[in-house]
């Protein structure tokens, strides 16, 4: 063999050692992309770990939505509203009652401002948390999976103090949730606003608006989500606490869904966001694994 060949021969095996070095580099450096079933196994391991030495805390800021990051979903529960009167200094102050871990401290919103000087304080029984909305004549309580039989009562109810659910005074307001919680078992309720009933609720019952002297209640009664709102769901598996716009962190002791409507993050019991969400096609949602996961 010539030198001239034996060269040749050696650039060509060293061509082939750079060229396949290179394409095992690569292989090494573009793994995969994890499938969402492999996502949901390696965050449910990861919550499981974290559970054993404390409860998570999940804010708003840790989460993303969009493409790749949460599923577009619509509620379809059916809610009652009851607008929140303007009592200003007739209302209650909005610190955290006695018993509570911070009882006397200031109510403050998600974004860590006070949420108003008086108004209400209550409890959701399902998330096990403390709200409050201001009484300042815009803020409304948003009473979760109501029939229609428990929305009449809740109007009947209503109507023993007051035909117009704006004249209650506070300790009428009281009675009636307190009616609400204890005598129909509606616990999973939250405060929003008038201005967020009018541009995302509508009648339950098509055409049934409820009236005082032939003039309509604005942000009240038996409703439903506009089926043209979507919002982004994100299945959170574990043990976690949300600090969400609820007064005090929402508890998830299985797993919870956080959903974000209009910029805003709300926390969702799994059970609950089953039976009232569906996908943004209109197919039902049969488990909330179905969603997309994130760990944090």
């Amino acid at each position: 063999m010539s030198n001239q060949t034996a060269t040749s021969l050696k650039r060509n095996h060293i061509f082939w050692v750079i060229f396949l070095a290179f394409v095992l580099t690569s292989c090494v450096a573009e793994p995969p992309a994890k499938s969402d079933t492999q996502t949901l196994s390696d965050c449910s391991l990861k919550a499981a770990q974290q559970s054993q030495v404390e409860v998570r805390k999940i804010a708003s800021a840790q989460l993303k939505t969009g493409t790749g990051n949460s599923t577009p979903v619509i509620s379809n529960a059916q809610k009652f509203i009851i607008p929140v009167p303007a009592w200003a200094q007739a209302g209650e102050p909005l610190v955290y009652p006695q018993g509570s871990d911070k009882a006397g401290q200031v109510i403050l919103d998600y974004e860590g401002k006070p949420i108003g000087d008086r108004g209400f304080v209550f409890f959701n029984g399902k998330d096990k948390s403390w709200q409050a909305v201001s009484g300042d004549g815009n803020g409304v309580i948003i009473i979760n999976e109501v029939t229609q039989n428990q929305a009449q009562q809740l109007y009947q109810k209503i109507q023993e103090f007051q035909p117009d659910p704006n004249n209650l005074t506070l300790a009428q307001f009281k009675q009636v949730i307190d009616f609400a919680q204890k005598q129909l078992g509606l616990v999973d309720m939250y405060n929003s606003t008038r201005t967020f009933i009018k541009e995302k609720m509508t009648p339950a019952i098509a055409g049934e608006v409820p009236k005082v002297n032939g003039k309509e209640v604005e942000a009240y009664g038996f409703k439903k989500r506009d089926d043209r709102d979507v919002n982004q769901a994100i299945y959170i598996p574990g043990r976690f606490v949300f600090e969400g716009p609820a007064a005090s962190p929402q508890e998830f002791a299985e797993g919870g869904v956080i959903v974000e409507q209009g910029g805003k993050m709300r926390g969702v019991q799994p059970d609950i966001f089953v039976r009232t969400y569906r996908l943004s096609d209109g197919r039902p949602i049969s488990a909330v694994t179905d969603l997309k996961t994130q760990c944090n």
